[in-house]
């Protein structure tokens, strides 16, 4: 089997064989005992594998085309070309041709096209197809006994099995003419998984092969309800290592999701002061270069090797300085906001005490309380749509004052008035999905306010049913897919909204965010592709 560490063994498949025949005359009830196999040969060639060929094609797409010459293996843009050859070689392994475009990768930071067919990249890799065609058959040389006109069947598993000029070499090592069926030699049965099992289950020969035994008695026993099989002392003590193995990775996981909070938090600190030097009490922020020096300090240590490498501790360390220092710098700004929300809370204790006198005093229900899911009155267009704007009036404040829970409540029985007219003309219709999409755009914000990013979603959504070229919405839902983490979508969203709003500086200051963000993505997934193939 050639993997993709250049890794071929060839075992005997007779005696497997031969040992299943013999079991057959044994007790059925008893336990199967494992088929001995028998290891001929045994040869590696750790600087031969998958990553090999995103090399080959690197350092040629690095020489021919013009402006990559100076491109530094490290470095990331030559990452970038790195996972553009990568992308190239996949394709490859199912098309005669292909290209991939690796965005400003160029001079002038133009897009380069990477080209090739099978056949170049065959050429390219010239050097490793005899480098394991070698090792193919110094393995055959060391199985005395195996020709390879008596190799029955390869099993192929890892990164380059789908290589067309791999599969020709191992059928050529063996005699064969890659261009006939072969009867199915080659087989990629054995995927990932089923190799990382048996690799687990036989890591150890003695216990590994008793637990094999033990669990096919134990499947025997399930299906004849006449056996058991005691674990023994290893076995208990193996389970053990296990659970305590993944106890303690469920641990690390928790810990990796307060550290994924904590940075969020972060993050959301720096967006939350950038915005509210426009908001009503942005006179009493310090003046922009303070403040903005620190925010950008802060975000570019977001997007560092720092803060990658930081653990839990550190990053509940660093949103508290990053906290301390921004109460420091605009203590005015958070007092101000302190006696707003004081303001607002007394506001809205009057205004329910006033709300409640108001019920009392029309006998509890005035047509619109708190039964309106019951109200399948008729009513006449003009006084049902005086009880929707009733309602959304009401929201409006309590989204003003913000209140956004009650709010996102009030919008919905808005909503639930707006299903409750009939015999509407083309005008009136038109007239109630205008107050429609706007319910759905602020309760959309009084969702977001609350941090329920899922019901947001739905709002919008359902205002772009009415307009599906609303640029509030497509903006609100692309803040949405940003946070999700979604990048397609949010630059698909906010494409829409430029479109219908090409002066816009919020969708203008998120487009700007969004590609900071896929840049990075890009960079991060360079990064991992060279921990993988070196």
């Amino acid at each position: 089997a050639e993997g993709a560490d250049g890794a071929v063994e060839v075992k005997d498949k007779t005696e497997e064989e031969g040992s299943a025949e013999e079991g057959k005359e044994e007790d059925p009830a008893a336990a199967p005992a494992p088929a001995p196999v028998t290891l001929l040969s045994s040869v590696s060639n750790k600087s031969l594998g998958a990553g090999t060929v995103d090399v080959r094609l690197w350092r040629h797409f690095r020489s021919a085309i013009p402006g990559l010459s100076t491109l530094e293996p490290n470095g990331r843009r030559g990452q970038r070309l790195l996972e553009g050859c990568r992308k190239l070689k996949h394709l490859l392994s199912m098309l005669p041709s292909g290209k991939v475009t690796v965005e400003t990768l160029g001079r002038n930071d133009e897009d380069v096209t990477l080209s090739a067919t099978r056949e170049v990249l065959r050429d390219l890799c010239e050097v490793d197809v005899e480098a394991l065609a070698s090792l193919i058959r110094e393995a055959l040389e060391g199985a005395a006994t195996t020709a390879a006109s008596d190799v029955s069947s390869v099993e192929l598993m890892g990164g380059g099995c789908r290589i067309p000029f791999v599969r020709d070499a191992v059928l050529a090592s063996l005699g064969r003419d890659p261009s006939d069926d072969n009867d199915g030699i080659l087989s990629r049965g054995l995927d990932d998984t089923s190799v990382a099992l048996g690799a687990a289950a036989l890591c150890d020969d003695e216990v590994g092969r008793r637990l094999v035994v033990a669990d096919a008695a134990a499947d025997a026993a399930a299906d004849a309800d006449e056996m058991e099989v005691d674990p023994t002392e290893a076995d208990r003590k193996r389970r053990s290592d296990l659970l305590a193995a993944e106890t303690a990775m469920a641990a690390l996981d928790a810990e990796m999701r307060r550290r994924s909070e904590a940075r969020n938090r972060i993050e959301a600190h720096v967006l939350e002061m950038r915005s509210a030097r426009h908001g009503t009490h942005g006179s009493h922020l310090p003046d922009s270069s303070t403040l903005d020096a620190h925010l950008n300090e802060v975000d570019d240590w977001l997007f560092s090797e720092e803060c990658d490498d930081l653990d839990l501790k550190g990053m509940e360390r660093k949103l508290a300085e990053v906290l301390e220092k921004t109460n420091g710098m605009c203590s005015e700004y958070f007092a101000a906001v302190r006696e707003e929300e004081k303001e607002k809370e007394r506001q809205m204790e009057e205004e329910a005490k006033r709300a409640e006198a108001e019920r009392e005093a029309e006998g509890g229900d005035d047509g619109d309380g708190n039964d309106d899911d019951h109200d399948n009155r008729k009513l006449p267009k003009k006084r049902r749509l005086e009880i929707v704007m009733k309602n959304k009036n009401e929201a409006n404040e309590l989204l003003k004052d913000g209140n956004y829970r009650h709010a996102a409540a009030r919008y919905a029985k808005a909503l639930t008035h707006c299903s409750k007219f009939f015999d509407l003309t083309p005008e009136d219709r038109e007239e109630v999905d205008a107050v429609r999409l706007s319910l759905h755009l602020n309760m959309s914000l009084a969702y977001i306010k609350l941090e329920k990013p899922d019901n947001a979603l739905r709002s919008c959504n359902d205002a772009l049913d009415i307009d599906g070229a609303n640029v509030k919405a497509l903006y609100r839902r692309a803040t949405i897919y940003y946070e999700k983490k979604k990048w397609t979508e949010c630059q698909k969203d906010l494409g829409k909204a430029a479109e219908g709003a090409p002066e816009d500086k919020a969708i203008k200051k998120l487009e700007a965010r969004l590609e900071q963000q896929i840049k990075r993505q890009k960079a991060k997934e360079k990064k991992m592709a060279k921990k993988m193939f070196g």
